[in-house]
């Protein structure tokens, strides 16, 4: 008999919830993450294009977004 063929159902259905428990939490901020990616690349995007004085800042902005998509990247494989 195995482990989980002792456990009676009900501690299988809270085990089961404790874990998914745990990945909302990565998902929330997961999805913080991702929403602040793409509001900078939009504002990165329109400065680069609306502004010929300010290209510099511009890719700065979109460079800050893109490590918060590779944080996000890492949180979603690695964690």
């Amino acid at each position: 008999m195995s482990k989980t063929e002792e456990l009676t159902l009900e501690e299988q259905v809270e085990r089961i919830r404790r874990k998914r428990q745990g990945r909302a939490d990565y998902v929330r901020v997961r999805l913080i993450l991702n929403t602040v990616f793409l509001i900078l690349a939009v504002i990165g995007l329109a400065v680069y294009f609306l502004d010929d004085t300010h290209h510099l800042f511009a890719l700065a902005i979109i460079g800050i977004g893109m490590l918060l998509k590779i944080v996000e990247f890492f949180i979603r494989f690695v964690l």
